[in-house]
């Protein structure tokens, strides 16, 4: 399985801040199952904002103590986005991707989408970016209505869904609104998004959820074959899903019912 999405980087935002601790967790990462890790520290202007440079520099470091410490895991440079004004030429000028793909995940504001959110994401469709929407199931707005998360990814943007999510540690909306948004369709990665605050279990539960719940293709499409594409600029089709609505009573016509 890949991860393309936690904060197990250490001192760099509000997941790890201990290598220490960073590194019992990738062992139990590796132990699982788990080959890739995209190490995607929130970068939001104002907030946590810093160098790329410096970023390469913690990188390197946590790379290296996972190599002394035996692990053959596959850590690759991320970053979740926060999508603000302006914000496409941060990603320009520090290349805020996931590794050197074209692919870049994004978040907002959970208590709703706000209403420039596509105005400020469009130029980075335009700039041949390919945005995914960091765990839609937990924007209010998506929570409301969850079609809205087809909306965008009818806009061309892709969808994770957080593996805690669908195990309820967010509550049973979000846990409600990321079935809804798995079972259409809808999302084309299952994450961690890990934050080095517990057991690393979740991930792993979410993949056997969905091959009893829809069935094992999903779970490795999800968990593996999608985020595997992201190591080579693959293309990942918007629409994998095509949902077959059970057909209404046919109601009669007016000459059905009088002659039968």
């Amino acid at each position: 399985m890949i991860d393309i999405h936690c904060h197990i980087l250490p001192n760099i935002d509000d997941g790890s801040k201990d290598t220490d601790k960073s590194l019992e967790q990738l062992k139990i990462m590796e132990a699982g199952g788990i080959e890739r890790v995209y190490l995607t520290s929130h970068y939001f202007r104002g907030h946590y904002q810093y160098s790329r440079e410096e970023y390469d520099a913690k990188l390197a470091a946590l790379q290296g103590s996972a190599r002394n410490a035996g692990l053959g895991l596959d850590l690759q440079s991320g970053f979740e986005v926060f999508v603000q004004p302006g914000i496409i030429t941060d990603i320009q000028e520090k290349n805020l991707c996931l590794s050197n793909s074209k692919y870049l995940l994004i978040e907002s504001e959970l208590n709703g989408l706000p209403g420039d959110f596509y105005s400020n994401v469009y130029p980075m469709l335009k700039a041949g970016y390919k945005p995914i929407l960091a765990h839609a199931e937990r924007y209010v707005s998506i929570m409301k209505k969850p079609s809205r998360a087809r909306d965008l990814v009818d806009k061309n943007l892709y969808i994770q869904t957080n593996a805690g999510a669908l195990l309820g540690y967010y509550g049973e909306k979000v846990r409600q609104t990321a079935w809804v948004i798995l079972e259409n369709g809808w999302s084309h990665f299952v994450a961690s998004d890990d934050h080095v605050r517990g057991d690393y279990v979740a991930l792993f539960e979410a993949h056997r959820m969905i091959s009893e719940r829809i069935d094992e293709h999903t779970a490795n499409l999800l968990c593996k074959d999608f985020p595997a594409a992201i190591g080579n600029d693959d293309k990942i089709p918007y629409t994998y899903v095509y949902v077959q609505r059970p057909k209404g009573k046919r109601r009669k016509g007016i000459l059905e019912s009088i002659f039968g």
